[in-house]
Parts: C-alpha cells; structure tokens; sequence
C-alpha cells in the first residue's frame, strides 16, 4: 500500500454488505487536523445505519463516530495542536471525518488532547457517548434540555439538590450523564441499570441503582422513597418503546424527558416536553455546546470528573468491526465500549 493510502471500512451500498477496502488519506483544510486513529468505538448507530434509512445517500460510505490517535498535520490556522499530539475528536459520516479509518480529517473546535493518565483505546469511547449526553442536557434549542452547562459561568453545580433520572445508566450515553449530572450539582442521581453495575455506576456518581427490570409501579414507589420532589427532568439513554413509557409515566408534569430514538409516545399531556437528542456536534444548534465541551475536555478527564468507558477490545484491526456490530445489533454488549485498533488492519 503506497503512503497516499490507508484502509477504511464502508457501507458498500445502501442495505449492503460492509467490507474494509483502500482509499486515499485526505489532507486537512483551514480549521482541521489530520488524526492518525490510535483505535476507534463501535456505536448502535453503525449498524442501524446499515439496516435503517438514515439519510447516507451516496456509497460505498465510511462509518463510525468514535476515535482517537494521534495529531499527524495541521490545517491553516490551526492553533493549540502540534504533530504527534494524543487527542480525542468527534466523527461524522463523511468520507474524511468518519472514524472507521486509519486517517481522520477532525474539526479542531471539536477535539481535544487526552491527558497521559488516559488510554488511546479508553478515549475513543468517548465522544458519542459524551456529546450525546451534553446535547440532551444543555443544548438549548430542539435537541435539548437547555441546562447550564457546568464549563460555563455558574454552571458548576447549579442544580444542587435537585433529582434526575437516568434510564439505562451503565450504556454509553447513560455513563457521561451521570457523570455531567454529578457536575452539575443533581442530586440525588438516580440510575436504572442491571446491578450487576450498580458500584460502578455508583463510581461516577450516581447516588441510587434501581433495577432496570422494574415495572412502572415500582419505578415509582422507589424513586418516590429516594426523594419526595418532582422529577422535573429524565434521561431516557436506552428509548426503546418500553423504557419511554416508563419515563413519561415517571415524569412530573411540566418536566424534560431527553430520548435517545425518536418519541413513539405521540401526543403529551400535562404540560411534558419530549426533545429526541441529536448528538453530534456537527449538527445544527449544536456548535456552542460542542466547543464548550471539547475546550474543556482534557481538564475534565485530567481531574477524573469525566472517566470514559469501560473498554472491549477487539481483534482484527478494522476487520474486527463486523462481528462487534452484530453483538451490539443483538444487544450482547452491556456496561463497556468494543473498540478495535485500526492500524492493527491486515
């Protein structure tokens, strides 16, 4: 393979195979860096992009959200980065930004350096997971809730003593808002989740696991143990059609119920907002949360206030991702991140 190539793995058509081929390595314009991926994370969305019309449109198409590696050149007017540099960025599904690839193009308003105390492999499960998460707690327009965020003036735990509810506590998603919680000043935190990861979730801060096979009437006189005020706002990370209606059932009236799928509950009643998240940075709405996040990114993993995923790793470099999908796919996959290293690629 000539040094101008890499290898990447696609979407080889629209409801098609995947497969890992050759193509060029992009060269980063005003704004970028060019990141050479020390490994990558696998997300729900890669194969439900596979499976599900989400608007890919030309093919064969690069997949994948999750990466890190190191810096290996700087666009025009990049400041703050030098070459060799260990970072942590967010991926989109565009041929050079996506992350199942040895080389990424990265937004350098979105990306940020990863502290010696953190793994390459233990970074990349962190911006979908951590992205996603801020966006449905303070994004301030459709996608959100619109809290303060604690890296902002007087965020820093602004909602002391106030109750929040996480469904689906030890998924990905469901791990960084306990932690963005915790930040914020909620409390008490609670989590539902097997509890099998009931002291890890308790590690990141959340106050209470209950079980996540508890029923709406039980849900409800738990969390009505835990803490007599309304549950003004609810994370539902899982929104599956179940865990939906179970947190709308839960949630006060007037309160925020953040989604992670699309609502299925149709019309609301009682004054309830539904937001449906859209994690990514990239998406409209989203700059000013994405950039507060990553510029504060390093000092958050730094000081172990944010600590990323537990990590799976698997073989086979990018040829490895197929197998990692299905499991995922069949929800095999509970409490850690699969990553795979791509330079590790036959």
């Amino acid at each position: 393979m000539s040094e101008s190539q890499q290898k990447a793995f696609f979407l080889l058509a629209k409801f098609g195979d995947f497969g890992v081929r050759s193509k060029g390595i992009p060269t980063p314009g005003p704004g970028e860096l060019l990141v050479k991926n020390g490994a990558v994370a696998l997300n729900p969305l890669d194969w439900m992009l596979q499976k599900h019309e989400f608007g890919l449109e030309t093919f064969p198409a690069v997949l994948g959200f999750d990466l890190a590696g190191t810096v290996e050149a700087l666009g025009e007017g990049v400041t703050g980065f030098q070459k060799g540099d260990r970072v942590v960025a967010a991926a989109f599904w565009t041929e050079r930004q996506a992350a199942f690839q040895e080389y990424t193009i990265a937004s350098a308003k979105f990306t940020a350096k990863v502290p010696q105390s953190i793994s390459i492999e233990q970074a990349s499960t962190i911006s979908v997971g951590a992205d996603t998460a801020a966006m449905g707690l303070y994004q301030a327009g459709q996608y959100g809730a619109g809290l303060v965020a604690p890296w902002a003036p007087g965020g820093q735990a602004k909602y002391s003593n106030k109750p929040l509810v996480v469904l689906g506590g030890a998924s990905s998603v469901g791990a960084y808002v306990i932690q963005f919680a915790k930040l914020s000043g909620f409390s008490p935190i609670i989590a539902t989740a097997s509890l099998h990861n009931a002291a890890y979730l308790e590690s990141l801060g959340a106050t209470h696991v209950l079980d996540r096979h508890l029923d709406a009437a039980a849900l409800q006189k738990e969390v009505t143990s835990i803490s007599t005020l309304p549950i003004d706002l609810i994370y539902d990370a899982i929104s599956e059609p179940d865990t939906q209606k179970l947190a709308y059932a839960l949630l006060a009236d007037g309160g925020t119920l953040i989604l992670t799928m699309p609502s299925g509950l149709g019309e609301t009643v009682g004054g309830k907002i539904v937001k449906f998240v859209r994690g990514s940075p990239f998406m409209e709405g989203n700059d000013d949360v994405g950039e507060g996040l990553y510029a504060s990114l390093h000092g958050y993993l730094d000081s172990g206030a944010i600590q990323p995923n537990r990590v799976e790793l698997l073989p086979g470099g990018l040829s490895g991702i197929v197998a990692g999908l299905e499991r995922l796919r069949e929800g095999k996959v509970s409490g850690a991140k699969l990553v795979v290293r791509p330079q590790e690629t036959a």
